[in-house]
């Protein structure tokens, strides 16, 4: 009689797991079935929120679902990021994720989150090259002018970037470090104030990966690109590192979700955005922001986070810069 009872018992559970089994694979099968939620951790109006906006009218079509875009700025991008690093990993909260994730490990002790154990890749989306502008009025109008006027009026020069934390300061605090030059870092909630600043003559240069549109059409003057070249998108803007060898930030987004989520909605989605980042449209948008579309699988994207979380600890820890 025992037997047959632990036989019954062992049947039951096989049951209720194979019936639970089947359950999380119908509700994956069957994911999204509600609204998705993209937390983006600037203020409205810069590239990040741009890019957002744009990645969720295009999965709104594909899923067929309701992609929400929800701003959540402040401590360089700390507070949205960490409100996703917490969130259901259920498959329905994702963050809008960039280099300013990547350095915030660094620049602060005790960091709001751990990108290393509280997030997950999904995909990166494009790769964009910081651009040096400045006031239209400014008369350094080069690299080698704007540091040599530096030099000899130390405190003088003000360089707005897009927020505490980001690749814009970083590239400033660079610059600093790797010419001697004493030029003062305002870092701004985003780059649309930023940009709106130097415009108004407030500060006298701006370093913002969404300035290339405003180069173009001649509200700012264009100096440089932050990345290692030239950037196709600009050609005729010469590289820090023709003035200043060595010099080489490049800024990029990509999509992150909380760990946990199931691996199969992760996949999927990587795969909507590789698609997304294919059409067309999408690219001549992309043209606009001065980015370069990417598309990468989860673990590819994972191997260039942790590529970039080690470039960037050997860069920042000698400069012994701490924001807490």
């Amino acid at each position: 009689m025992k037997t047959f009872r632990k036989i019954a018992r062992v049947m039951l559970a096989t049951g209720l797991a194979t019936v639970l089994a089947g359950a999380s694979l119908g509700a994956m099968a069957a994911w999204p079935d509600k609204p998705i939620k993209l937390v983006v951790p600037f203020p409205p109006g810069g590239n990040t929120d741009a890019l957002g906006r744009l990645v969720a009218q295009h999965l709104t079509t594909s899923l067929g679902q309701t992609v929400i875009v929800e701003n959540k700025p402040g401590a360089g991008s700390m507070i949205g990021s960490q409100m996703v690093a917490r969130a259901a990993p259920d498959g329905y909260t994702f963050l809008v994720g960039s280099i300013a994730n990547a350095l915030n490990h660094y620049f602060y002790k005790k960091p709001m989150y751990d990108i290393t154990k509280e997030l997950i890749p999904v995909s990166q989306l494009v790769a964009v090259p910081n651009y040096l502008a400045i006031n239209n009025n400014f008369q350094a109008r080069t690299m080698a002018d704007i540091i040599a006027y530096a030099k000899a009026n130390p405190e003088k020069v003000s360089c707005a970037t897009t927020g505490v934390g980001t690749s814009t300061y970083m590239s400033c605090e660079m610059l600093k470090s790797m010419t001697g030059a004493k030029i003062v870092n305002v870092p701004y909630k985003g780059g649309a104030a930023a940009m709106q600043d130097v415009m108004g003559g407030q500060a006298q240069m701006v370093i913002a990966n969404e300035a290339l549109p405003f180069i173009q059409d001649k509200r700012l003057t264009g100096v440089a690109v932050t990345t290692a070249k030239r950037s196709s998108l600009a050609p005729d803007l010469p590289a820090i590192s023709e003035t200043v060898p060595g010099f080489d930030v490049t800024s990029w987004y990509g999509i992150f979700a909380p760990t946990g989520t199931p691996p199969q909605i992760v996949e999927k989605l990587s795969a909507e955005v590789a698609k997304m980042l294919q059409s067309p449209e999408v690219r001549k948008r992309l043209d606009t922001l001065g980015a370069t579309p990417v598309g990468s699988t989860p673990k590819e994207f994972g191997t260039y986070v942790n590529a970039e979380m080690k470039r960037w600890e050997a860069v920042i820890k000698p400069l012994n810069i701490s924001l807490d």
